[in-house]
């Protein structure tokens, strides 16, 4: 019984050997600010940050300046070679319409091929494109 009695005189000498100003700590924005490393941090975020909108500000008008050549090429297939291009008017083959990202997406495949197939028919079909705008 002699080691149960000092338990409650360890409890309460723990309490009295705790400093009452250990935990009265305060932390300002002003020295979060002041620190190096979180200045460095709050930089590198920034520029990430502005580096991810010019990327998607890039991706985007290059987005738009393919589905406009896409458009064009299309224009110009429909008008002047329908029998080449029937494939890919409106409907596909089981008479369904075409969604209009999947269908830029194969006009620019289809584009790329007769790049690779037939260089003079495509730099033909260029140039009328050049000629109708």
């Amino acid at each position: 019984f002699d080691t149960v009695n000092h338990i409650p005189s360890l409890l309460t000498s723990y309490d009295e050997t705790i400093p009452a100003e250990a935990f009265q700590d305060q932390v300002s924005l002003s020295d979060i600010a002041s620190d190096p490393v979180m200045q460095i941090s709050f930089a590198a975020a920034a520029i990430a940050i502005i580096i991810l909108f010019v990327l998607k500000s890039v991706v985007t008008k290059m987005d738009e300046a393919v589905e406009k050549v896409a458009v064009d090429f299309d224009r110009v297939m429909t008008l002047k070679y329908p029998k080449k291009w029937e494939r890919f008017m409106v409907e596909d083959g089981d008479g369904a319409r075409i969604d209009e990202g999947d269908r830029i997406q194969m006009i620019v495949e289809q584009m790329e091929k007769y790049r690779e197939e037939e260089p003079a028919f495509m730099e033909r079909v260029m140039q009328d494109i050049d000629r109708m705008q």
